[in-house]
Parts: structure tokens; C-alpha cells; sequence
């Protein structure tokens, strides 16, 4: 059948497979299951009948019938920034070229992420790769509840589950002493929303490691994980009672905004004003008009390793779980 046929009719199906190579729908079925019983003389009718109509078989419909660990969903909140933008991409790349198929169940501003998770789970999927760290305590519940799980992110909570995730409170560390080491003495720190782990817990490990150097952070803030948060936090440092002489932020997004609003709005000179850091280490950081010191945080190792314990899960149902932290380090630009 010629090409723009195939196009006018639409997606070609088993039925008109069966009906051209004179065999019943079943049996059209059992020629593109694995293992299936079918004569050769009737498979081989049906295969040329598929390659003369281009037929392709629904490979989902064919996991509907049955749990598949072929089928892995990904669950995450949001994804506004560069961290998370080129995390997601590289991660379902990866688990395509693993031979899984990637379910994605994305969780936006104002969406009940209980209820996304909910449909996802009417498809059977395997296992859940979570974001642990762009979703609140209750998402992370209702995606554990829905079968097996591999966080990406904070796990501290749940020592139970397989899960990847980078030493925030030493990345935060790094960043303090660094900024401390060159002088600073007023640091404030600008983190990611409160119901969030990650946000809550680099927030936490800025006053700690401030708090051995002998200082109090002159304002901690939290925002969204976003340059527009990032600048919005800015400008409310402009008006504090004391203004820092440093900024501590818990990503490059919010480092970004931070900048963003110093240099175009006040007038400000970074760092000889104002030192940032940020933390992810982002391909923006390094680009010369933002010059972003920050914590790096390697994607490709974390990606590699949420596959793996992906892999491990799903061949060994009863290992027990791991914990795989990564070590953080501090890239030196220009704004500190």
C-alpha cells in the first residue's frame, strides 16, 4: 500500500492485518507476542500483511494486559528551571535507552498531586522514579503507596526506599565557608519553598554552618526554585535593615534572579557589592555575563545511578534499598 494510502486511511490496525492476510484478529495478536503458538506459514502471512500496510503493533495496549517492567513512570513537580529542564531529558533519555518506557506524570502549579499520581497509577507501571525534591511530603506518600519507588532527591525521610541524591547541607557548606574565607560577614540565604524538603534543608544547613563561623545569616528566604523567585527575593533584601554584603542561594535559577535584579535594577556591583553563589552548577553558570559561582552536582552521575538502582529493583524485587549520596564540590566564578 502506497504511502499517502496509509496517511488518508490513519493509523493502520490489527483488523485490517487480519483481514488481508485472511486470519482473525487473534491471531494477528499472538504473531507479535513473544512466545505465542502460531503456525510459521500463518506468522509469516501476517508479517508481510503488516510490512505491506505498515503496521505497527500498540505496544502499550499490549502492557494494559499485564504489569510490564518496561514500564517506569516519572513523577516530578516543577521543572521552571535549568536543573531540572535538562535533568528530565537526560533521565527518560536514559531509561529509553535501557529499554524502558517512560511514563511522565508531571505534577504544575495548581495541579492536586495526589490526583496525578492517581491516574498513573491505572496503567501498570513497575516502578516510580520520583523528584523527590520538587514534590511535598504528601505526593511522595501517594507515589510510595502506588508500588515500588526510586527517589531523586532528598531521602533522608524515608530510609526505607532506593534513592539518589546530592550532600546539600556539604554543597551549602562549601558555599558559606568559601564566602566567609573571602571576607563576607553579612550573608543572607535565599532557598526553595518551605513545604519542600530541599528547600527546608538547604535553608537549615545555611544558619548551621553560619553558626560555627560565629554569624547569623541576616535574612533567610524562602521563594520559588525559579529566576522570577530568585528576584523577587532580591528585592526584599534591598529594603532589609542590613543589607548583605553576600547571598547564599539554594539554585542557580534563584541566583540567577538574585543577579539579575543587583545589576540591572540597583545598580549593584557583584561581587565587589554583593558575592552570589548558586548550586547545581548549570550550563548558565558559566556562561560569561553570569560568571556564577556554585556547587556542583553532577546530572550525568545522578542519572546514572537513578538507573541503576532502577534496574536493580526491578531484577531483585526483595534487595535491600540503597541510599546513594553524592559528593558535592564548589566551582569558583566570577560573582564571589
Amino acid at each position: 500500500m502506497k504511502a499517502y494510502e496509509r496517511q488518508r486511511r490513519g493509523r493502520v490496525t490489527a483488523a485490517d492485518v487480519a483481514r488481508v492476510a485472511g486470519v482473525s484478529r487473534i491471531a494477528v495478536s499472538r504473531a507479535f507476542t513473544e512466545g505465542a503458538s502460531v503456525a510459521p506459514e500463518t506468522r509469516r502471512r501476517i508479517r508481510e500483511a503488516a510490512e505491506e500496510l505498515g503496521y505497527r503493533p500498540n505496544a502499550l495496549a499490549r502492557q494494559l494486559n499485564r504489569r510490564s517492567p518496561e514500564l517506569v513512570a516519572f513523577a516530578a513537580g516543577f521543572i521552571d528551571n535549568f536543573y531540572y529542564s535538562t535533568f528530565i531529558d537526560r533521565l527518560l533519555g536514559e531509561l529509553q535507552a535501557r529499554g524502558r518506557r517512560p511514563l511522565y506524570i508531571h505534577v504544575g502549579e495548581g495541579r492536586d498531586a495526589a490526583q496525578a499520581i492517581a491516574q498513573a497509577s491505572e496503567y501498570p507501571v513497575a516502578l516510580t522514579v520520583v523528584a523527590a525534591g520538587s514534590l511535598g511530603a504528601e505526593a511522595l506518600l501517594q507515589c510510595r503507596s502506588s508500588g515500588p519507588i526510586v527517589l531523586s532527591g532528598p531521602g533522608s525521610d524515608m530510609p526505607d526506599v532506593d534513592a539518589v541524591y546530592t550532600d546539600g547541607g556539604r554543597g551549602i557548606e562549601l558555599a558559606v565557608d568559601h564566602l566567609v574565607g573571602r571576607g563576607r560577614r553579612r550573608l543572607a540565604c535565599i532557598s526553595g519553598p518551605r513545604e519542600l524538603a530541599s528547600g527546608r534543608d538547604r535553608a537549615e544547613a545555611c544558619v548551621r554552618v553560619l553558626g560555627r563561623h560565629g554569624l547569623a545569616p541576616t535574612s533567610v528566604r524562602h521563594t520559588a526554585f525559579t529566576v522570577p523567585g530568585g528576584s523577587a527575593a532580591a528585592r526584599d533584601l534591598l529594603f532589609a535593615r542590613e543589607r548583605p554584603d553576600a547571598v547564599v542561594c539554594a539554585n542557580d535559577a534563584i541566583a540567577i534572579g538574585v543577579l539579575n535584579v543587583l545589576k540591572a535594577e540597583a545598580g549593584l556591583r557583584v561581587p565587589e557589592d554583593i558575592a552570589i553563589t548558586g548550586f547545581d552548577d548549570t550550563a548558565p553558570a558559566s556562561w560569561p555575563m553570569i560568571d556564577l559561582t556554585s556547587v556542583g552536582s553532577p546530572i550525568a552521575l545522578r542519572v546514572g545511578f537513578v538507573c541503576d538502582l532502577v534496574d536493580r529493583r526491578l531484577n531483585e524485587p526483595t534487595a535491600t534499598p540503597l541510599q546513594v549520596r553524592i559528593k558535592p564540590h564548589l566551582v569558583v566564578r566570577g560573582s564571589s
